[in-house]
Order: C-alpha cells, then structure tokens, then sequence
C-alpha cells in the first residue's frame, strides 16, 4: 500500500505576496530521504466559465509572465482568506468582467500542479450572467473582455488556443452542459 511520505523537517525560504516557498525534508515509506523537496503554498483560486443571456462565452485575454505570452482565457482569480469558493467565484467575475447574475453550478475541483502546489482550483459554470457594472481591476491585471460564440470556443479549444491547463478542463465540461 502506498503511504504518505513522513516529514521531518520543514521550513519556509521564499515569502512574499507571489509566493511561498517551503523546502521540507521527507522520508519516503521505503526509508529513502528526499532534501529538500520544495512546494509552493499558494492560494487556491476560481475559474469561471461565464455564458450570456444570449449564450456566448465571456473569456479574458491577457498577459502571463510566466510564458511570455498574452493568453485568451476564462475569468479567474485568487480566494481570499476564508472565502467560500463560490464568493470568490462571483466576486472574481464581476472584478474582471462586469458581470453579474446567472445561475451557477459547481463544475469540479482540481489540483493544478499535485507534485509541488498546495492550491486547488474551483471551477463554476455561470449562465445568464449579464454586464451590470464597469471593471474593477487589481493593480497588476490588464485584460481585455472577449465574447465569443460556443461554436468559436469549440474551434479554439480543437486548435489549442486555450493552453491554460485548468481553463481548457473546465471548458471542456461546460460544453456538454451549455446546450
């Protein structure tokens, strides 16, 4: 049977408001030591895949640092403390996109990246929602507001245009359920 590794030790060496950075040292259940092998503690965050009162997908497009890129995407972000996935959810939306309302269902929950993140990722399937107010934007966010047909999401998702692990799954099971 396979075991959780023991940890023996374990200790912070990258803290700030990007990243949190813990090097543990971990015996494995056949006695092997493992130092230092390094997680990232990092919020867990909401994906939402947000479709119109006349059924279009509202999607994001920005840049990300971390490919170099400027990526077409679903709106997403960070759960503060303590908040409810779903409150995060909406709240994320309405910051990104202006938009409010809907009816919404819970689509999954995944580990992005198991080996070396402790965060989740929530996804949610929003229908109905509408544009209620202007964008309230973090600081560091630049995005522009994309709405496409289900049918052109379909065609981009086939092309690999969304190359967001987690935007794509959560995509690939809203389609089923949007008609």
């Amino acid at each position: 049977m396979i075991k959780k590794w023991e940890v023996l030790d374990r200790k912070t060496v990258l803290k700030d408001r990007w990243i949190d950075i813990e090097a543990s040292k971990c015996r494995l259940s056949d006695g092997t030591v493992i130092e230092p092998f390094y997680v990232n503690h990092i919020p867990d965050f909401a994906v939402i895949v947000p479709v119109t009162e006349e059924g279009n997908v509202i999607l994001v497009r920005q840049y990300r640092h971390g490919v170099e890129e400027v990526l077409l995407e679903l709106p997403a972000g960070c759960m503060e403390p303590g908040e409810a996935p779903e409150i995060a959810a909406r709240r994320e939306l309405a910051e990104e996109t202006g938009c409010t309302g809907g009816e919404w269902e819970f689509l999954f929950k995944l580990a992005p990246d198991a080996s070396k993140s402790s965060n989740y990722a929530w996804c949610f399937l929003a229908k109905g929602v509408k544009r209620t107010q202007g964008q309230h934007l973090d600081e560091t966010e630049e995005l522009e507001i994309v709405e496409m047909s289900v049918s052109k999401v379909r065609e981009e998702l086939e092309k690999g245009t969304f190359v967001q692990a987690v935007h794509a799954a959560a995509l690939y099971a809203a389609l089923g359920k949007i008609f």
